[in-house]
């Protein structure tokens, strides 16, 4: 679905990824859980663009259901892989991030993906611009994970957000305390992404958000 002029949401079920759409080629922000780059290649047929135009992966995080399929859409497509540095070790041996509850990183120790290696990634330094779609701000957010990178756009106005924040019920709403490695960074983290002003939040869960939309000026007030 598009979502914007050239940002498309890929609604994988239990996750969204993200589509940045140029002529030259197309991004892709995270990849969902594994064995999800069938419908993924798929929705890009469906535009009327072979597989090869994936020149590029960027990953918000490490966790099973963002970056599940980056191997085999990497060698379905050549595409280059982005992620921060933490990121960038964990894609290496296929492993998920703590976030400090116990279900998530005992079963991570069990659930691993289709692993890129390192050396086969590009690392994404803060504040750094990745060359694409006119240019990508990459902030560090973490708290939901420790290595965690949201995306600013100011070509479309928006923010890819990963799950630094996500919508429940139509409300955004700051990533859940339960699943949430560290609650103090995750709210200065809200609190940097809510002070640019984005007319778009694309959540990893949850619909996107447009603003001006009320719960927005409820975050930002919470993490004030």
């Amino acid at each position: 679905m598009e979502i914007a002029p050239n940002l498309h949401c890929i609604d994988l079920g239990s996750v969204n990824i993200y589509l940045l759409v140029e002529d030259t080629g197309l991004t892709l922000i995270d990849t969902g859980t594994p064995r999800s780059e069938g419908k993924i290649l798929a929705y890009v047929r469906q535009m009327g663009r072979p597989a090869a135009d994936i020149q590029h992966i960027i990953l918000t995080h490490a966790d099973i259901d963002h970056a599940g399929s980056v191997k085999a859409l990497a060698a379905a497509t050549g595409a280059q892989v982005w992620a921060g540095s933490q990121t960038a070790a964990l894609v290496d041996q296929g492993s998920s991030p703590k976030h400090n509850f116990w279900p998530i990183d005992f079963f991570g120790r069990w659930w691993h993906y289709g692993a890129v290696p390192q050396t086969h990634i590009n690392v994404v330094q803060d504040g750094q611009t990745i060359p694409m779609w006119g240019g990508l701000q990459a902030i560090y957010t973490p708290g939901h994970t420790p290595d965690h990178l949201s995306l600013i756009s100011e070509q479309a106005g928006g923010i890819l957000v990963g799950d630094a924040l996500n919508t429940r019920g139509d409300q955004l709403q700051l990533t859940p305390p339960a699943i949430t490695f560290d609650k103090d960074a995750a709210r200065k983290s809200a609190a940097k992404l809510l002070s640019y002003p984005a007319t778009l939040f694309a959540c990893g869960h949850g619909a996107p958000l447009k603003a001006p939309h009320p719960s927005i000026e409820r975050v930002k007030a919470a993490v004030a």
